[in-house]
C-alpha cells in the first residue's frame, strides 16, 4: 500500500466546505471509512447556510440554528466528533484574505495530515447543474490556506505554529485519480444525508447517491483497467460503491507525518 492511494487512512483529516450538508454529499463515505480506522476528523464549513432553503417559515437565523443541530447529528452519524462553523452568511461567501486566515487557524490549531476540498474551477456539472458560487469560493480559499500560508513560519504566528499539510485531497473533479472503496459505508452517507431534514424536505437521497457512487465504481475500474492496473483484491471484494479524488501529494511519500 503507498501512501495516499486507495486504501491509505490518514492519521488526520480535515474537510473545508462551504455549507452544512456539502461533507455528507460529497465525502462522508469516505469520512466514515476513515472515522472506523481512527482517522481523527475536523469538519469545516464556512457558512452556516442561513438562507439554504424556499421555505418561508425560516429566517436566517432560525435557519442557521436548524442546519447547526442537523450538522451535529449528521457529523455523529459517521463518527465525526470535531465540527467547526466559520459563520460566513450563505450565496455571499468570497475567498477574501479573512477567510483564508480563519482556515490558516483552523488547520495550524487540528494540524490534519491531509485537507478535503472540493475544486475552484468547477462550474457546469452535466446539463443540469450550475455549481453554487459559495462552493468555489470554500474551495479556493481551503487551497490557498493549505499552501502556502499554513506552512510558513513568518506568516500570520499569532495563528499558532505552521502546519505542514501533506496531501488535498479534491472532490468532484472529472481529473480523480484516487477512489476510495465505500462499499461498507455507503449506508452510513445515505443517513447522515437524511439527517439534514431542511434540505431534504420529502426527497429521499437514497437512490441518487447510489448511483452516483455505483458510476464512480464504474470509472475506478475503467481508469485501473486504462492503466493495466487491475485490481484484483478490489475485484474480490466487490466494490460495488465509490467516492473519486485528485490527491495532490505535497510531501514525499517517505517523509514522516507530522504529530
Amino acid at each position: 500500500m503507498s501512501k495516499f492511494d486507495a486504501r491509505y487512512v490518514p492519521k488526520s483529516a480535515m474537510t473545508i466546505f462551504a455549507h452544512p450538508d456539502d461533507a455528507e454529499f460529497g465525502v462522508s463515505g469516505t469520512l466514515s471509512k476513515w472515522a472506523r480506522a481512527g482517522c481523527d476528523i475536523t469538519i469545516v464549513l464556512c457558512t452556516s447556510g442561513n438562507v439554504g432553503t424556499h421555505d418561508s417559515k425560516f429566517t436566517p437565523q432560525s435557519l442557521a440554528e436548524t442546519r447547526a443541530k442537523e450538522q451535529k447529528t449528521a457529523a455523529k452519524i459517521i463518527g465525526v466528533k470535531s465540527v467547526v462553523q466559520l459563520g460566513h452568511d450563505d450565496c455571499q461567501l468570497q475567498p477574501t484574505l479573512e477567510l483564508r486566515r480563519e482556515l490558516v487557524r483552523e488547520i495550524r490549531k487540528h494540524k490534519p495530515e491531509v485537507v478535503i476540498s472540493g475544486q475552484p474551477d468547477g462550474w457546469l456539472y452535466g446539463s443540469d447543474y450550475i455549481n453554487h458560487p459559495d462552493h468555489r469560493a470554500a474551495a479556493a480559499a481551503a487551497l490557498e490556506a493549505v499552501f502556502p500560508c499554513a506552512e510558513m513560519e513568518l506568516l500570520w504566528p499569532e495563528l499558532g505554529p505552521a502546519h505542514k499539510v501533506q496531501a488535498v485531497y479534491v472532490t468532484l473533479t472529472d481529473k480523480a485519480d484516487v477512489w476510495i472503496d465505500i462499499t461498507d459505508t455507503i449506508d452510513l452517507k445515505v443517513e447522515s444525508l437524511r439527517a439534514h431534514a431542511s434540505q431534504m424536505v420529502d426527497w429521499d437521497p437514497d437512490q441518487m447517491i447510489r448511483a452516483w457512487a455505483a458510476e464512480g465504481a464504474k470509472q475506478a475500474r475503467k481508469q485501473a483497467k486504462k492503466r493495466g492496473k487491475a485490481d484484483k483484491k478490489s475485484k474480490k471484494s466487490k466494490r460495488k460503491y465509490a467516492e473519486g479524488f485528485r490527491v495532490m501529494k505535497l510531501v514525499d511519500e517517505e517523509q514522516p507525518v507530522e504529530q
